[in-house]
């Protein structure tokens, strides 16, 4: 079926498999990075998350995690299309056998107001958070870097890792995770994936201690990346905030990048303050930024790395329009691929 053969409430439907066999890093790179200048153009309608607080985040933690229930809305001009990401988070959610963050993405034609598919939005989030941290190290890593230390070696870990291998010419990965099994097996997958060595730190520390770039992508809720830690010219990609990494990276580095201002500064001085992104009220505010991706670095208004010896930092807590656009890319490819299943919903 073609996208004009649809009846009205026809949707396709698209598995967690198949955006992974559809979705590659490098189509998905391609997607944020458009993503970021359509933003920064004013080509984009978002609003930030709509977050519904199953607890209260400023009490102590339950059993499986302070449970957010989250929906992310975004009109996307230049694709004509509209989507809303509808995401549940529990931190320790692995503990009862269920992952941490699960997500669907509904996607929708702005022309009539149709829905279109319905994707796995789990795997869209996984790709596309990978690719806003490759989109930050492009402006604020060394153009030479080839060495990648990943703290956190869930699929995030995975994602990150090979979306920058889409930008560098990597030659060493170092893995760390508090679970020596899961370092192995990113160890093995992500070697035979890359035909790069991995190498498993023994501490966060060691991990860092010699290489370009550092992943963080934990579900710590507090620091286990330090600032002292991080040697100089190193880029860090922090995919919580400062939730898993040292508040005093922002204002000890050199550079401290968000990915839009529009959705960051809610999470840096705004609502979100002591429910995301680690901060608490006061921390850290919008004068300790040095630059956002979409309207500063990428259009060239200020410089990204302008010495090799600088530490550099990118947060971003991912924006609506970042889902919205991959997963009308996954729709695209599945279309192209005749793949995905086919439901009628009214």
């Amino acid at each position: 079926m073609t996208d004009r053969d649809r009846a009205p409430g026809e949707i396709l439907v698209v598995s967690r498999q198949e955006v992974e066999e559809l979705l590659t890093p490098a189509e998905c790179l391609n997607r944020v990075l458009d993503t970021f200048r359509w933003v920064g153009a004013g080509e984009v309608e978002q609003t930030n998350p709509v977050n519904l607080y199953v607890h209260d985040r400023l009490g102590p933690e339950p059993e499986f995690g302070h449970g957010v229930v989250q929906a992310f809305p975004a009109m996307i001009r230049p694709l004509e299309r509209a989507a809303v990401k509808w995401l549940g988070s529990y931190r320790q959610n692995p503990r009862r056998g269920l992952p941490a963050i699960s997500a669907l993405d509904l996607v929708t034609d702005i022309e009539t107001g149709m829905p279109l598919a319905l994707v796995d939005g789990t795997s869209v989030t996984n790709m596309r958070t990978g690719g806003h941290a490759a989109v930050g190290a492009k402006y604020l890593a060394r153009p030479d870097s080839g060495s990648v230390a990943v703290i956190g070696c869930g699929n995030e870990g995975r994602t990150h890792v090979r979306a920058l291998n889409e930008l560098f010419s990597l030659s060493t990965v170092v893995a760390f995770d508090t679970q020596q099994g899961a370092a192995e097996r990113f160890a093995a997958e992500i070697g035979d994936l890359l035909g790069v060595p991995v190498a498993i730190a023994d501490s966060v520390e060691s991990a860092v201690a010699d290489v370009d770039i550092v992943c963080v992508v934990t579900t710590a809720p507090q620091p286990v990346l330090m600032e002292e830690w991080v040697q100089p010219g190193t880029h860090v990609c922090a995919a919580t905030g400062f939730r898993d990494v040292d508040k005093a990276c922002a204002t000890r580095f050199e550079k401290w990048a968000v990915g839009w201002y529009g959705r960051d500064l809610e999470w840096i001085e705004g609502p979100e303050v002591g429910r995301l992104g680690g901060l608490q009220p006061g921390d850290l505010s919008a004068a300790d930024i040095y630059a956002d991706i979409a309207t500063e670095l990428m259009p060239g208004t200020k410089p990204g790395r302008e010495a090799a010896d600088e530490r550099t930092i990118m947060t971003h807590m991912g924006m609506p329009a970042l889902d919205a656009a991959v997963a009308a890319l996954v729709y695209d490819l599945a279309l192209a691929a005749n793949a995905g299943t086919w439901i009628t919903v009214f």
